[in-house]
């Protein structure tokens, strides 16, 4: 209960208070003081055990340490120095009490000797100057000329150690050179172990901070993170370049403060509830009284307000309220009442006056909703249409309860609502429902007539593909072969200019497919294990060529704290840098274009890559529709440099559907850049090294049967040119059905089956062929259809591998060579 301020004032309050208040200081105070005591012991003992791993741990790393430096003073002397003599001083130097594990010389940066051998036999021949972990630590020791400890890191051969290096030097004077460096490892756990860090029976916890002997500014590497930040015993451990820091705190924390004994708290707490408790009481009584009065008062006050506001709402909301004796039939019709049924007299009113005012055709129902309520002693609700003397209809909702009075007469009470706007708003809204429901039907059948149209574009888009990558794969194919002529000068650059618009326009198809697929949804992300850098890299050199042609530089530069393998589309991730580069390149013509690659420090697989170029740069009002389809900075651009404007609206649509986006980051007039920020994922398989990818003779296709399904001749002619000199038996079949009699009667190795053909397509011909009981040939899909459900439906037919024309003579035999290849290792492993 809330004690009123002007009771604390009184008198009768005021040595409660002062009791209470030298009560709880009191109490406070020898709390405090037993704290502070406390405290104080805790740290002495925690000091104390600290002190002894801190000297215990010095000791021994400045023993190892002197150890090591008579081996640096040995090897200064003998440095063409054998294993054999490495191993004989490495026993004399660690012994048996020595926590060094193992000692390395490392001359010209390269390990040479180790000892003992046995089990490091992996860090031989490590060369710190191609090692990125070693490299700047090695250098440091050559620079400085001092010792310096580092660690903990992981070893080659596996563990984690502190390596103190030690750099050698040989001759004297002008003569004296750098020899290279002695390393010295100490196993981190077994330094731990050795010096009791680890021990059951400590009674501290303790973490050490300094990694690399740099202190206060160095990572933690051993203990509980939070030792440090709870006000822990703190001592410095020397080393010979650089300190550790040691930090402890009791087992389990900070204990709780130690209590004062409980039977004098009790005696504080009875004496202080004697005092205060009965003088409360009656101070709490006296203002209980008070607040009661109060209470009625505001309370009448209350029932005031409401009253007032009663009336407000009720003549504001024209609510008309009505009151029936049942016995009398005599009626109470307030003034709202009598306003909406226009009635003018100010007399009484019988029961059968508002009755006179009901409509004939809802009169019977209203009257018997009445009545019945009356009789059973409930409420009702009723709507029904009343007829003013003017002839105005009206819709009124009256509802109404029965109540028995002081004297046991029965009496209804109740109101009447003037509905006549809502119901006409009713009708109205069925009417719009209907209107609504009128236009969703049409646009239903416009939604029906788009999709129609969408699959015709598709469709159109499909034959349009086939038909075009249909000659596009005879024109490129036959300058391929071209190229491998002995042409002159003139001839060559004709040549070049073939092969140069013919990819030019292969580009611009495969620009509108990819966005009609990605507009359809139909163009999927396929996630997979790859190399950041070489991805990265990979794009950058294929545009290298044309910028050197261009007189531009090229850099590209990644952060150190990128991950080396990740999870994603290398392909669109590809595809998206080209055109960001390649446009660049394009749209400059001095200086050079930078690629800087990072990523978020929360997040390594969240990537940023930058690509700025010094070309003719991006005003602020080409910069609103840089992203849109068919759009370039203007036409006398498209005119000079010519492109669809698709390149930059299918990146941005590939980087959004892989997590990410790209955006304009600087508009100049010198020059422009563009950052892509996409969100891959860690890497499904663990994977140490780097991927290698192997070419394979094609000499494995000799002998092997090959049959062509292909009803283009100029296609049959450019496979033909592709497989001569290679030793493969080659048969060519004009349409499907001869392709399944051909099968049926050579029964080949590989059969290159081309889609659309006539009298029985690629499809069914693939059926009939897996359904012969014949040894089984590797069907591939050789097709100018470009859409991803055409590679489905090709696989799903039961073909094997899928190439989409123009092909590539060497992608055709590379992938022939590696189907023949594993088809042969699958007949030795059934062997």
């Amino acid at each position: 209960m809330k004690i009123p301020v002007g009771g604390l004032l009184k008198r009768a309050y005021i040595p409660v208070l002062v009791a209470l208040c030298m009560v709880l200081a009191a109490g406070y105070y020898s709390e405090r003081q037993n704290q502070t005591i406390h405290n104080q012991a805790l740290r002495a003992d925690v000091l104390r055990e600290a002190s002894q791993l801190q000297s215990s741990l010095k000791g021994a790393l400045q023993a190892d340490i002197q150890l090591v430096r008579g081996l640096v003073a040995v090897l200064s002397t003998e440095p063409d120095m054998a294993q054999a003599r490495f191993t004989e001083l490495g026993e004399m130097v660690m012994g048996t009490e020595s926590g060094i594990s193992h000692v390395a010389a490392v001359p010209d940066l390269v390990i040479s000797m180790i000892y003992p051998l046995s089990g490091n036999e992996a860090a031989l021949g490590l060369d710190y100057n191609q090692n990125d972990a070693q490299r700047e630590a090695a250098y440091k020791v050559r620079d400085s000329g001092e010792m310096v400890l580092a660690g903990p890191v992981q070893l080659v051969q596996g563990g984690e150690a502190f390596i103190g290096r030690f750099p050698v030097f040989t001759g004297a004077g002008e003569n004296r050179r750098f020899w290279g460096i002695l390393s010295s490892v100490m196993k981190a756990g077994q330094l731990y172990e050795q010096h009791g860090f680890n021990d059951l029976n400590l009674g501290i916890e303790v973490a050490l901070m300094g990694q690399d002997g740099m202190g206060l500014d160095g990572a933690q590497f051993f203990g509980d993170p939070s030792i440090f930040a709870d006000n822990p015993v703190t001592l410095d451990i020397p080393l010979p370049v650089g300190s550790w820091m040691m930090a402890a705190r009791p087992k389990g924390g900070w204990s709780a403060r130690k209590a004062n004994p409980w039977p004098w708290r009790l005696v504080v707490f009875i004496a202080g509830g004697l005092i205060v408790i009965p003088i409360f009481m009656a101070g709490r009584l006296s203002a209980a009284r008070r607040d009661v009065i109060r209470t009625l008062k505001r309370r009448e006050r209350q029932l005031e307000i409401l009253s007032r506001r009663l009336e407000i709402a009720v003549d504001i909301s024209k609510i008309g309220i009505w009151e029936l004796n049942t016995r009398s039939n005599e009626t109470l019709w307030d003034q709202n009442l009598r306003s909406i049924y226009d009635y003018k007299d100010e007399g009484p009113i019988e029961f059968g006056t508002w009755e006179s005012y009901l409509h004939p055709e809802d009169r019977q129902q209203a009257i018997y909703e009445m009545r019945r309520a009356s009789h059973a002693g409930g409420s009702f609700t009723s709507q029904f249409r009343i007829v003013l003397p003017s002839g105005e209809v009206r819709h009124i909702r009256s509802m109404g309860t029965a109540y028995a009075d002081s004297a046991g007469w029965l009496r209804m009470l109740g109101v009447n609502l003037d509905v006549t706007r809502d119901v006409h708003l009713h009708e109205k809204l069925i009417e719009a429902n209907a209107t609504l429901l009128q236009r969703n039907n049409d646009l239903t059948d416009a939604k029906v007539a788009a999709e129609s149209a969408d699959r015709a574009k598709s469709e159109f888009l499909a034959n349009m593909s086939h038909e075009i990558r249909t000659p596009m794969n005879g024109i490129l194919g036959m300058a391929e072969l071209m190229s491998e002529a002995d042409l002159g000068a003139e001839e060559r650059e004709y040549l070049t200019t073939i092969q140069d618009s013919s990819n030019a326009l292969l580009k611009i198809i495969n620009d509108i497919l990819d966005l009609s697929r990605l507009e359809a949804g139909r163009l999927a992300i396929s996630p997979v294990d790859f190399d950041l850098r070489n991805c990265v890299a990979g794009a950058v050199n294929l545009l290298r060529p044309k910028a050197r042609e261009k007189g531009l530089w090229m850099s590209v530069d990644f952060a150190e704290n990128l991950p080396e393998q990740v999870y994603g589309d290398d392909g669109r991730l590809r595809q998206i840098l080209v055109n960001l580069i390649g446009n660049a390149v394009k749209f400059t013509s001095e200086g050079g274009v930078d690629v800087k690659v990072t990523c978020d420090e929360q997040d390594p697989y969240s990537l940023e890559i930058a690509v700025e170029d010094t070309g003719i740069g991006i005003s602020d009002s080409q910069a609103e529709y840089i992203f849109d389809r068919f759009a370039q900075a203007d036409a006398a651009i498209t005119r000079a440099f010519g492109g669809t404007g698709l390149g930059l609206t299918i990146s941005s649509i590939l980087a959004k559907r892989m997590g990410g986006g790209i955006e304009l980051c600087r508009a100049r007039e010198e020059g422009s850049c563009f950052r892509l920020k996409v969100q891959l994922a860690q890497p499904v398989k663990s994977s140490t090294g780097f991927r290698v990818e192997t070419l394979m003779d094609t000499a494995a296709l000799a002998g092997c049967r090959m049959l062509l399904a292909e009803d283009n001749k100029t296609n049959r002619l450019l496979v033909q040119k592709y497989l001569s000199d290679l030793g493969i038996i080659l048969s060519e079949a004009h349409n499907g059905r001869q392709a399944v009699a051909m099968c049926q009667q050579e029964q080949p190795d590989i059969i290159l089956m081309d889609m659309a053909m006539p009298e029985l397509d690629g499809l069914e011909a693939t059926r009939e062929i897996r359904a012969l009981n014949i040894k089984q040939p590797v069907i591939v899909a050789l097709t100018a259809n470009a859409f991803e459900s055409d590679r489905e439906a090709c696989l799903a037919a039961g073909m094997d591998y899928f190439l989409q024309k123009p092909i590539r003579k060497s992608v055709l035999l590379q992938t022939l060579t590696m189907l023949q290849v594993g088809k042969d290792v699958k007949q030795g492993l059934s062997g």
